[in-house]
């Protein structure tokens, strides 16, 4: 530390790996409610299926995101374990995926491949290493890194220490998450040091309401990235099912945000680095639709 301060360089501390090594994340409960969901009658459940493909789903408002997260896990129940971690995790069905492209093409999927090297007979152990496998280094360490560099920032992640990651693989997963409680070990660690209201209190992410921007302030800019005919003259997708993504999003009938704004940021890549056209006027012809 002293070297870095002597060299006027800033240090900060992430928590990035609490999650991933003591079960933080909500998707790790699936296994717990889909045991007791298949205790119901079979009748009950296929009932709940078909209720669950009429539900509204918005992430941004919470009544519907709770019938959203209802509607994920009641789509996926049946599943096997990996193949229902793993719809946890996309942001869109194959099924949709080789509805939307022109020309569908699938290689090796990086979830499979991680689940098959995962090794762990216990199933929520297995999805601990298929994050860190997967999510940790691919996604949230990879963005941490870039920020923070991006403004000078040495980031540190002190629970990536390789002790501690080496203590947390050896411990059984049903101490880490125990009765739905997520991070139950490391709340009951910490429990003489942060007050109950910290430790239990509801888990809040980073986002920000892209989804509803969609529907209002970015409207204009998401019609024009992907209208019709701008998709057609890409010549990746299909524009009526690209038209349709964008019509159930502002319906409600499923959260489109992520693969919506997937499809625009293609866009806008594709006619900076295969159309050649200037960052900043491309830029500017956005900021103009948002205006």
């Amino acid at each position: 530390v002293s070297e870095f301060a002597r060299r006027d360089v800033k240090v900060i501390l992430s928590g990035v790996g609490g999650d991933e090594l003591f079960g933080g994340y909500r998707r790790y409960l699936g296994e717990h409610y889909a045991q007791q969901y298949r205790r119901l009658p079979g009748w009950l459940r296929r009932s709940a299926g078909y209720l669950a493909r009429h539900l509204p789903a918005d992430r941004h408002s919470a009544m519907f995101n709770k019938l959203r997260l209802a509607k994920g896990f009641l789509a996926s129940a049946e599943l096997s374990a990996d193949a229902r971690y793993g719809s946890y995790l996309q942001m869109i069905g194959r099924e949709t995926v080789a509805e939307l492209m022109l020309e569908p093409r699938f290689g090796d999927d990086p979830l499979t491949r991680a689940f098959a090297g995962a090794g762990h007979a216990d199933r929520l152990n297995r999805m601990f290493a298929v994050d860190a496998e997967t999510q940790l280094p691919d996604d949230l360490l990879m963005l941490t890194d870039k920020m923070s560099m991006a403004v000078s920032l040495e980031c540190r992640v002190p629970l990536l220490d390789h002790d501690l990651v080496e203590l947390a693989a050896a411990m059984p997963a049903a101490i880490k998450v125990k009765g739905g409680r997520l991070k139950h070990l490391m709340k009951e660690a910490l429990s003489e040091l942060l007050p109950s209201e910290i430790l239990d209190r509801q888990k809040r992410g980073f986002g920000t309401p892209m989804g509803a921007w969609l529907k209002s302030d970015l409207a204009p800019v998401l019609d024009r990235l992907l209208s019709p005919e701008v998709v057609r003259d890409r010549g990746l997708f299909r524009d009526g099912v690209v038209t349709r993504l964008m019509r159930d999003h502002r319906a409600n009938r499923f959260d489109g945000t992520d693969i919506l704004l997937a499809l625009m940021n293609l866009e806008i890549w594709s006619r900076i680095y295969l159309d050649g056209r200037d960052a900043a006027d491309v830029a500017a012809e956005l900021k103009g639709l948002a205006a």
